[in-house]
């Protein structure tokens, strides 16, 4: 039995799920991109691929944490984008900033990348394909989540007019009429459409629920007989949705993240003194490490295979390079923000 206190407060269980899902996000990259330089079966493609998954994790939490705030402490439109903009926009700005300036690229002029970079400054990349995924195929997510931010503040009003069924179903039907679409469409294939908030608006909802649920009980549990039924059910369900393709696949995001966030709340209860501090430190660094994982991989990959051709060694060493990278971002990144902090006060 999993308990999970409630009321307002910084859950534990919030940053594990966060910190795995980093985690399974760039092993599958390292997988599918480096290991054997990307010729692996289809059954470990396939497998990896559940690192995906994680993404959604991200943005389920990013609802959760928002609207847990937001009923502690109701804030204005301005001085929410100012916060979340803040924290999303900054590290953001200073490694597409690094990857412009400093590391070397190929196949590009200097107009096309002086292009890319305004883009992403200005963050109109997101109505731009050919910009979208520029300086990395792992940005598309920071458009989908400042296009979330800008609907957050018109879900909370509609929450308050309404009830909570009402605001969990507008979020699933917008997204279930947004698949149809895409699909039929076939504008699904293209990130800025494929990417866009409303895909993922009925996660970011649920995670409004679920702080709103948790927030005015003492506590909740989760039997583990009901974990593990809602893993193998969601995660095979998934699978089955997945292999069969067509219009059923366009839905198997949802017993995807039940079957995930139930694997991962399982491993919290069995973890307690090996993998929830691990995964639990990797939170503090996980958006810093989302930004440059990519990048630091390749860079790893590349000199690593100039002294030795073992897989193994070359992920683990790609893993370790990495995240202390992603160290040393996140202290550069939180002393920036503690400047620009300081001078707002004085």
């Amino acid at each position: 039995m999993l308990t999970i206190q409630g009321g307002y407060r910084k859950y534990k269980e919030v940053s594990f799920l966060r910190g795995f899902a980093i985690t399974t996000v760039v092993l599958m990259h390292l997988i599918q991109l480096y290991w054997n330089r990307g010729e692996i079966p289809n059954w470990l493609r396939m497998a990896s691929s559940l690192g995906g998954t994680g993404g959604h994790i991200f943005i389920l939490s990013s609802g959760f944490g928002l609207y847990l705030s937001y009923l502690h402490r109701p804030i204005s439109f301005g001085e929410f984008l100012k916060k979340r903009f803040i924290k999303i926009y900054i590290p953001y700005l200073l490694f597409i900033l690094i990857h412009y300036f400093f590391l070397p690229h190929w196949g590009s002029d200097d107009i096309l990348r002086r292009k890319m970079l305004f883009s992403h400054i200005f963050l109109y990349k997101m109505f731009f394909e050919q910009y979208m995924c520029s300086f990395g195929l792992q940005l598309w997510f920071v458009s989908a989540i400042i296009q979330l931010y800008i609907l957050f503040l018109p879900l909370c009003k509609l929450r308050e007019k309404t009830s909570l069924r009402v605001l969990l179903a507008t979020g699933l039907s917008a997204s279930v009429i947004w698949w149809c679409v895409m699909y039929a469409s076939g504008l699904g294939e293209f990130r800025i459409w494929g990417s866009f908030c409303l895909q993922y608006l009925w996660e970011f909802v649920l995670g409004m629920g679920a702080a709103e649920v948790l927030y005015h009980r003492d506590s909740t549990k989760l039997p583990l007989w009901g974990m593990l039924l809602g893993c193998i059910g969601g995660l095979g369900l998934q699978a089955v949705m997945a292999m069969r393709g067509g219009w059923i696949a366009i839905f198997n995001d949802v017993p995807g993240l039940i079957g995930y966030a139930s694997m991962v709340l399982l491993l919290y209860c069995c973890g307690k003194h090996v993998l929830r501090p691990i995964f639990a430190w990797v939170d503090t660094i996980s958006y810093e490490w989302f930004l440059i994982h990519v990048d630091t991989i390749m860079w790893a990959y590349y000199f690593g295979r100039q002294h030795t051709d073992n897989e193994l060694l070359l992920a683990v060493g790609a893993i370790a390079f990495s995240l202390t990278l992603a160290w040393i971002f996140s202290w550069v990144v939180r002393a920036i923000m503690k400047i620009f902090r300081t001078e707002r006060i004085s």
